[in-house]
């Protein structure tokens, strides 16, 4: 996969390159029409100094062309190359360079605007050449009325002007070459010095395993179009911070609930197999305790891991909730009793579409925790209404040992109070599983603490999104 410097490596280079390039192509084209118009207005004034030494003379055109001004068209080493026709065609005088030879006729142009090209010269070479009509001037004396026309064609030699040009060129080509190679250093090092907060990030990234979580992204220095990255990643690590905590908690909890059945199951086997004949029948009803035990907290965590991965079949029906309720607290009727504890019944009949069995657990869960962990001779009140975005019921019962700091652990898998882990037959599971089975439903369930030291549950219907 591309990476972002390789492709504003490509980008910079591709446009500064041709930024550059375009400027090169416009400065030579400037140089060029700049030489060629040069050579060119040059060459027109030659050509408008050999029409200026003709004229008309008993109606023929007379040249007054000096030895001095014909070397410059000699054979040898010729710098020039002219000839004049007239307007019938036929040539009236040629430069002495040209030999027998003839010039191409140039049709069109004027004095004053006259016509350029190239053309070939005898020897091969390539010429610039002007050709215009004009018309010489007549002598006062002359009886003729009407001008008399001719046809100049003067050719240089532009040899020179081409070895000008292209070491002009060359000149141009060797400025790109260097200026190219400024570009990409430059190029190379603005992006490095760009990308470097980028590249922070990225070291910093790579330095960070599961036991380094605790460490953030700095924020400090960084472009604002990073922050909102780096912002995001610390949230990201405190999440997974928290994640792997909790999964750390976890495994310590798992194993403090193992340790202690399988440590009995060990110590009755080693009494079995030292003692065979002195073999207690109470032995066996202690191991199938134990083992219910165990396949109890292997069911709970079963049940939650399907229920927190959305594989708990869910089947709505409609139900009394009122019903639901009462049906769901007789199991927990006659704890209540003997540990003397006041229930306050306040139900709002309704009836609602949910699954009847998960919502049995969730509540047998609540009246569970809240029947073993009130104080002996205090209260439950079991409550429960219509609101405005749904259901809600409401679980509540003294929790003097309880925190505003526990609030945060009280859902989390094996969490308990130390002074309740020995109250037997709780594996810490029941509220982790009642929230998750509850979100299977789309329920809420949450929890919060009352001004008296009550911990309070709700169970709401419609759970709000965030």
């Amino acid at each position: 996969m591309d990476s972002i410097r390789n492709r504003l490596n490509r980008l910079l280079l591709g446009v500064l390159g041709l930024i550059l390039g375009l400027g090169l192509l416009a400065i030579a084209a400037l140089i060029w029409k700049t030489l060629l118009g040069s050579f060119d207005a040059t060459l027109r004034a030659r050509a408008l100094a050999l029409a200026s030494l003709t004229e008309v003379e008993k109606g023929e055109i007379q040249f007054d062309f000096s030895e001095d001004l014909l070397r410059g068209f000699a054979i040898e080493h010729p710098r020039g190359y002219f000839e004049i026709w007239s307007s019938t065609g036929k040539v009236l005088a040629r430069s002495p360079s040209l030999r027998s030879a003839d010039l191409p006729r140039f049709e069109g142009g004027s004095a004053a605007r006259p016509r350029f090209g190239n053309l070939p010269l005898p020897n091969g070479r390539r010429a610039r050449a002007v050709g215009f009509v004009f018309a010489p001037p007549m002598d006062p004396a002359s009886d003729a009325n009407v001008p008399i026309e001719a046809r100049l064609v003067l050719a240089v030699d532009r040899g020179g002007l081409d070895e000008t040009l292209a070491a002009t060129l060359l000149s141009i080509a060797g400025c790109a070459a260097i200026m190219g190679g400024l570009i990409w250093v430059v190029v190379q090092r603005v992006l490095a010095r760009g990308l470097a907060p980028l590249s922070r990030l990225t070291e910093h990234a790579r330095q960070i395993t599961a036991n380094s979580l605790a460490s953030r992204f700095p924020e400090s220095d960084l472009p604002r179009e990073l922050l909102p990255i780096s912002h995001r990643l610390n949230d990201l690590l405190e999440r997974l911070e928290t994640s792997f905590t909790r999964e750390r908690q976890f495994s310590a909890g798992l194993a403090h609930e193992l340790r202690t059945p399988l440590a009995e199951l060990r110590s009755m086997a080693e009494c079995a197999l030292k003692w065979p004949d002195k073999r207690d029948p109470r032995l066996d009803r202690d191991v199938r305790a134990i083992a219910l035990q165990m396949e109890s907290l292997v069911t709970a965590l079963l049940t939650l891991a399907r229920a927190e991965d959305g594989q708990v079949a869910v089947t709505l029906a409609a139900t009394d909730l009122d019903e639901a309720i009462r049906h769901a607290w007789e199991p927990f009727s006659k704890r209540a009793e003997i540990r003397r504890l006041a229930v306050e019944y306040k139900i709002e009949g309704a009836t609602v579409r949910v699954d009847p069995t998960l919502l049995r657990s969730i509540l047998s869960n609540l009246f569970d925790n809240a029947s073993s962990y009130a104080p002996e001779g205090g209260w439950i009140r079991i409550a429960g209404s219509a609101e405005a975005n749904g259901y809600a019921l409401r679980i509540a019962n003294p929790a003097p040992d309880l925190v505003s700091g526990d609030l945060a652990h009280l859902f989390d898998r094996l969490w308990r109070k130390d002074q309740a882990r020995t109250e037997g037959g709780h594996h810490g599971l029941g509220l982790s599983l009642a929230r998750a089975l509850a979100s299977v439903m789309d329920w809420h369930l949450s929890a919060d603490l009352g001004a008296d030291g009550s911990i309070r549950f709700t169970l709401a219907q419609n759970r709000p999104r965030t």
